[in-house]
């Protein structure tokens, strides 16, 4: 299953940036024929019945505590099970707003009264839903961190992240930090509320002193900007303890559990 990053790369590639986004036009074929029957429920051309979502713990390292669950769509129609065929069909037909809608929905339907961690991807910034009062955001119970992941953003686009990232209970988290997608500009100017290590900054930490340099150098710039630190793509308690004595808080990844259908309290006891 590709991250959002791959998603953005894969619906932003060959294609001029439009006049609204700063983002692409995604490279796709039209949708094949699907029966219309009012009976069958659409976003663009995928069934709505066949979109769920799947979740991976995040969780506090030195107790192994699942603070939250990071969210990821997932589509059972043929053809589109990997993300980013999903959403490049949903860019190509102009339902990224739509679909990211639905998603957002699945993921709080089964996240009550717990935090969780939802991707926004580039097209849904330029489109009116996620600024909707009625979209599903605003109906969860417990604290929503939009997680972005890309080099650059128009003022369109940071104008919505602002205004939806304003209200009561919904954070910003950059992702891949460190792995040219997210930068440290946009940890100065958009007020995370997490950063999200690139995985392969983490990769053999235990091993390598000047990436634990590195990272405790990221982790106290990070707090002193106000953003808690979140290393992804744990594998091992080495990992999780070089981890620690940089200053990290809470990671995910395999050690702490891996993507499920249903979110699940990660069984790891933490590193203490």
């Amino acid at each position: 299953m590709g991250s959002y990053r791959e998603l953005q790369e894969a619906t932003t590639a060959n294609y001029g940036p439009t006049q609204v986004s700063g983002v692409h036009q995604s490279p796709t074929q039209p949708a094949p024929y699907l029966d219309d029957s009012p009976s069958v429920n659409l976003v663009g051309s995928v069934p709505i019945e066949a979109l769920t979502a799947q979740f991976q713990p995040i969780v506090a390292l030195r107790s192994g505590k699942t603070f939250g669950f990071e969210a990821q769509p997932y589509c059972a129609t043929e053809g589109l099970t990997d993300q980013v065929e999903l959403f490049a069909r949903a860019a190509f037909e102009k339902k990224v707003g739509e679909l990211g809608r639905v998603v957002r929905a699945v993921a709080f339907a089964e996240c009550p009264s717990i935090p969780v961690f939802v991707g926004v991807h580039p097209h849904e910034l330029k489109e009116s839903w996620l600024i909707r009062p009625d979209d599903p955001l605003c109906s969860h119970d417990a604290e929503v961190f939009l997680q972005i992941s890309q080099p650059t953003y128009s003022a369109t686009c940071v104008h919505v992240l602002a205004e939806v990232t304003s209200r009561s209970g919904i954070g910003l988290v950059l992702d891949d930090f460190g792995g040219a997608a997210s930068n440290l500009r946009q940890a100065v100017e958009f007020n995370p509320a997490f950063i999200k290590l690139d995985q392969e900054l983490v990769r053999g930490i235990e091993r390598q002193p000047r990436k634990r340099k590195a990272i405790t150098a990221l982790v106290r710039l990070c707090v002193d900007l106000g953003a808690q630190v979140i290393a992804k793509g744990i594998e091992t308690d080495l990992e999780a303890r070089a981890l620690i004595d940089c200053g990290v808080i809470y990671g995910q990844g395999p050690l702490a559990g891996p993507m499920a259908e249903l979110p699940s309290v990660s069984k790891w006891l933490g590193a203490r």
